[in-house]
């Protein structure tokens, strides 16, 4: 998650990423570096790693380490869109609002040092490269709900992750999903 954090709002791209030099652990091998992540957590950040589209072994390895290192890793919201959608009504609009408000999503964005990782997915209907696209407009529209309607300035990075059936296998709506994590690095 850190290999283009520091470069704002960005997607995935289908070259090779520029990573800094840093010793790849053995495949899939993570050590638990720090508390504040638990294992659940990780575990759950990995998942999402490994479903990253368009980014090679080598920088999902490097992904790990960054994933390993981060003092906080935290789910803090889940934005369901509707089949075909990529923008999200006034009704879904003022329900970020209002959640961006709580205290465990306030509280993240009001320390600058915090990042903010935006995925989107979505579902297994059409081609891969329809679906790479709505998961990113899904999630640079949630990004900018984020900017525009709730005042954020922290660094916010996009990741497209096209067709997913992580979050409900059986029933594709529930697949049509925009996650915001909170990263403390």
């Amino acid at each position: 998650m850190g290999w283009k954090l520091s470069q704002g709002t960005a997607s995935v791209p289908a070259t090779p990423v520029p990573v800094p030099e840093t010793p790849a652990p053995a495949a899939n091998v993570v050590k638990a570096a720090n508390s504040g992540v638990d294992a659940a957590q990780r575990q759950e950040v990995l998942k999402r790693i490994d479903a990253m589209p368009n980014v090679t072994a080598a920088n999902k390895e490097h992904l790990y380490v960054y994933v390993d290192r981060a003092q906080k890793i935290k789910r803090v919201l889940n934005v369901n869109f509707e089949r075909g959608k990529t923008k999200l009504s006034e009704a879904g609009i003022k329900k970020i609002v209002e959640e961006s408000r709580l205290p465990e999503f306030a509280s993240q964005a009001h320390d600058p040092a915090v990042v903010f990782v935006v995925l989107g997915f979505a579902d297994k209907k059409g081609t891969e490269k329809t679906n790479v696209q709505m998961s990113l407009d899904r999630a640079e529209h949630v990004t900018d709900v984020l900017r525009k309607h709730c005042g954020m300035l922290n660094i916010i990075q996009t990741v497209p992750m096209g067709v997913s059936d992580l979050f409900n296998p059986q029933d594709p709506t529930g697949n049509r999903v925009v996650e915001v994590w909170a990263v403390l690095p």
